[in-house]
């Protein structure tokens, strides 16, 4: 006998896509910024093939380059990283069918996404670290007092080099800092500094990647 599709399953997958990102502001703000998606794909190729063919027109919905790292641990899952010049259209876009169908097409898990404005974005000119980047997501009651703590951080030189700072407000307000580093296992350590974890914070997450490639649309 032939079976029904399972439109019901499939509505359900849509609620949980969307789940995760309905913690941050909503709407995103006009304005640049950066997506941050961490998921299991089967097949990266597979996957790009889907979501970067011509008819996405992912310039057209804000997108501006992107990059892809593994986690270290577990080589089915992927850290995803776009740059948006609007991060509202980049959010809408990824919380739609369209990129929704490129994951079921894949074969990959429902996605976690974090997004944030840019606040401080890594130094252009800098030699790109080919080891890897961590992604690390606070929480934070105050975000002029935690930046504080941030700035004399990265002034003694504690956060590393080619970091990025993100904000996106609301209670909390949610601080995304990125460092691309030469060695992975290195790169835990400054964003587990007990000065910034102390500043206020209420929860913090971290990511970890190894580099994979990038690109721009």
């Amino acid at each position: 006998m032939r079976k029904r599709p399972n439109f019901r399953g499939f509505l359900f997958l849509l609620v949980l896509l969307a789940a995760p990102a309905c913690r941050l502001q909503n709407p995103y703000p006009e304005a640049p910024g950066t997506l941050f998606i961490r998921q299991q794909i089967c097949d990266i190729d597979d996957f790009k093939k889907s979501f970067f063919r011509p008819q996405n027109n992912l310039k057209g919905h804000g997108f501006r380059a992107y990059s892809f790292s593994r986690d270290p641990k577990d080589p089915k899952t992927y850290i995803l990283a776009f740059s948006c010049a609007d991060l509202r259209k980049g959010v809408a876009f990824v919380r739609s069918s369209n990129f929704l169908t490129a994951c079921i097409g894949s074969g990959m898990g429902l996605p976690l996404m974090w997004a944030g404005v840019q606040e401080d974005r890594p130094d252009p000119n800098l030699a790109r670290k080919t080891g890897g980047m961590v992604v690390a997501r606070y929480e934070v009651k105050d975000f002029e007092a935690w930046t504080k703590i941030w700035d004399s951080q990265k002034g003694t030189g504690k956060t590393g080099s080619g970091t990025g700072l993100y904000r996106l407000d609301g209670d909390p307000e949610v601080v995304i800092v990125t460092r691309e580093v030469s060695d992975i296992t290195q790169a835990q350590a400054p964003m587990d500094s007990q000065a910034l974890l102390t500043a206020g914070v209420n929860h913090q997450d971290l990511w970890l990647g190894t580099h994979l490639e990038d690109g721009t649309f």
